[in-house]
């Protein structure tokens, strides 16, 4: 999808909101959304339940896909950026568009930024699932590639705790109400 403006549909939008009652029984410091459209409707949703304020940040912004935006992945299997997208994603770069390693660095600025601001904070970033697994690949200090077999489904949560003594992944692609197998 890219950063095409597609709407959250309904089954998106009561997913977020059975995420938000799970997600607000912290206090959210602040909550920080992709400005992709399906990205700020969840964002709204969250902040709304959760009565935090967002601010988009476009650090968190999907992966730039190039010349593979409208595409059909089917469509794309003769290009070598697409065999190179599992094989070496830190590298694959969509003709016209970004690699997983720059979409890292874009997020991690985010991130870091606002723990400049308040380091304590339960921040919540709405994002995108490649842009997720490279901030979970940095802050658990490990490669990108071995992340693109994360599973991050639409109106997930993942959490990471940052501190002095060492980052630690405390859930990865929670989903309430959804059964574990």
């Amino acid at each position: 999808m890219g950063h095409q403006p597609i709407p959250l549909n309904q089954a998106g939008e009561r997913q977020v909101r059975q995420l938000a009652a799970a997600l607000c029984h912290a206090k959210i410091a602040g909550l920080y959304s992709s400005p992709v459209l399906r990205a700020i409707q969840t964002a709204h949703i969250l902040g709304e339940a959760c009565q935090a304020s967002m601010t988009m940040a476009s650090g968190l912004s999907e992966i730039g896909v190039g010349e593979w935006m409208n595409r059909f992945w089917h469509e794309l299997a003769d290009d070598p950026a697409k065999r190179d997208w599992y094989t070496r994603p830190h590298e694959a770069r969509p003709p016209g568009g970004e690699t997983l390693h720059e979409v890292q660095q874009r997020a991690i600025s985010v991130i870091e930024d606002i723990r400049t601001i308040d380091a304590d904070g339960h921040w919540v970033f709405v994002s995108h699932a490649d842009v997720i697994r490279t901030i979970v690949a940095h802050y658990l200090q490990t490669d990108i590639a071995p992340l693109r077999r994360m599973r991050i489904d639409n109106a997930s949560a993942t959490g990471v705790e940052i501190t002095p003594q060492g980052n630690q992944l405390l859930f990865l692609n929670y989903r309430p109400g959804q059964s574990m197998i």
